[in-house]
C-alpha cells in the first residue's frame, strides 16, 4: 500500500507570517461540495450546570446525501440525553446566514455577531424529547490556523472557530424546564474529497470553562470566566498518523492565545466496564504550544482527571443506514 501524507495548515505558513489568522464570516458559510462532510456546532456550558452541544451535519458519500441533527444535553439531576435524527431538506438562505432542516434552525445576524438557534428535533419525535432555544452573542474574533486547511492525502479537512461568546438558553429536558445563561463557542468543520472516517483515527475534544480559585463564588460570572478549548485529531496510519490540532485560550470573553501544536497523553488506562473493548484514561494531559494574540510565546498545560461519565455515543449505530453500510464495507 502506498502511504499518503498529511500536510498540516500550520506547516504551510511561510516564515515571518502569523500561523493563526482571523476567521471571517465567509469561513463559516456552508460549502457542501465534493465527497465529504460538514458540521456547524454550538457548544455550551450554562451557569445552572447544563452542558452539551447542538449540531447540524451534512454528508455526501457515494451519490447519497445525508442531513442530521445531533444534540447532547446534560442537566444536573437528569440523565444525559443524546439525540441524532434525520434532518431532511437542508435549506441555506441569505448567503449562508441562515440554515435550517427538519428539527433545527440556525440564523446569524448580518454582522455575524449574534446567532439564534431553535432545536425541536427531539420534541417532534417524542413528547419527552428535548426542545431548546439559544441566543449566542459572539464576544471575540474568530480564528483559523493558516488558511484553515489540513491536506490529508488527496482531501482536505478544515476548522474555523468563534471561541468566545455568551449564550442564553431555555428549553425542556425529560419534562424538566430550564432557563440559564453561560459560555459558548461555535465551530464550523468541513472535509472535502475524503470520506469522513478517513479524516481522523483518534480524536480529543475539550471545552473548559472556569474561574481563578482565588475568586469568590459570588463573583464568578459568565462575563469574567476563562475558557480553554482543544480540537485535536490524529490521521489514520495510511495518511501518516499526523496530529492536527487547534486550541485557544480566552479570558473575560477576550481571545488571549491561539495554539497549533497540542500534545495529548492518556494515562492510567482501565478497561471499559461497559464492554466496549476500549481502555479509557482516568488521567489526560493536554499541552498546547502557540502564541498570544500580540505575538508572544505561549504554553498551556491542562491536567484533566475525568470523574463523571455522561454518555457513550455509538457513532456507527447513529449513522443513516446507507452511510453505515459504506463504512462497514
Amino acid at each position: 500500500m502506498v502511504q499518503k501524507k498529511t500536510i498540516t495548515a500550520a506547516s504551510l505558513v511561510q516564515e515571518g507570517h502569523p500561523i493563526a489568522t482571523q476567521a471571517v464570516p465567509a469561513d463559516f458559510a456552508w460549502l457542501r461540495d465534493s465527497t465529504g462532510s460538514e458540521t456547524q456546532t454550538l457548544y455550551f456550558h450554562l451557569e445552572n450546570g447544563c452542558t452539551g452541544f447542538v449540531q447540524l451535519a451534512w454528508a455526501y458519500l457515494a451519490l447519497t446525501t445525508t442531513i442530521e441533527t445531533n444534540a447532547m444535553f446534560y442537566l444536573p439531576g437528569q440523565p444525559c440525553v443524546f439525540e441524532s435524527h434525520n434532518g431532511h431538506h437542508l435549506k441555506v438562505k441569505k448567503g449562508s446566514q441562515e440554515y435550517e432542516c427538519k428539527g433545527l434552525a440556525m440564523s446569524w445576524d448580518k454582522d455575524h455577531t449574534r446567532l439564534s438557534v431553535k432545536y425541536t428535533a427531539g420534541r417532534e419525535r417524542s413528547p419527552q424529547g428535548v426542545t431548546a432555544t439559544f441566543e449566542f452573542v459572539r464576544k471575540s474574533d474568530g480564528y483559523k490556523i493558516g488558511d484553515g486547511k489540513n491536506y490529508i492525502g488527496d482531501g482536505t479537512a478544515q476548522h474555523f472557530f468563534y471561541p468566545a461568546g455568551e449564550v442564553t438558553a431555555q428549553g425542556e429536558i425529560g419534562g424538566t424546564k430550564f432557563e440559564s445563561k453561560g459560555s459558548s463557542m461555535f465551530v464550523h468543520a468541513h472535509s472535502g474529497n475524503i470520506m469522513p472516517y478517513n479524516v481522523g483515527a483518534e480524536w480529543n475534544m475539550v471545552f473548559f470553562v472556569g474561574h481563578p480559585e482565588s475568586m469568590p463564588e459570588d463573583q464568578r460570572t459568565t462575563a469574567n470566566s476563562s475558557t480553554y478549548h482543544v480540537l485535536q485529531y490524529t490521521t489514520p496510519k495510511s495518511y501518516g498518523s499526523a496530529s492536527c490540532s487547534n486550541a485557544g485560550l480566552t479570558d473575560s470573553n477576550n481571545l488571549k492565545a491561539i495554539f497549533w501544536d497540542t500534545q495529548v497523553v492518556h494515562n492510567d488506562l482501565v478497561e471499559d466496564k461497559n464492554g466496549s473493548g476500549y481502555s479509557l484514561p482516568e488521567h489526560i494531559m493536554f499541552t498546547s504550544t502557540g502564541k498570544t494574540v500580540d505575538g508572544k510565546a505561549a504554553k498551556v498545560t491542562y491536567d484533566a482527571r475525568p470523574t463523571q461519565r455522561l454518555h457513550d455515543i455509538d457513532v456507527l449505530h447513529e449513522m443513516p443506514y446507507v452511510l453505515r453500510r459504506i463504512v462497514q464495507a
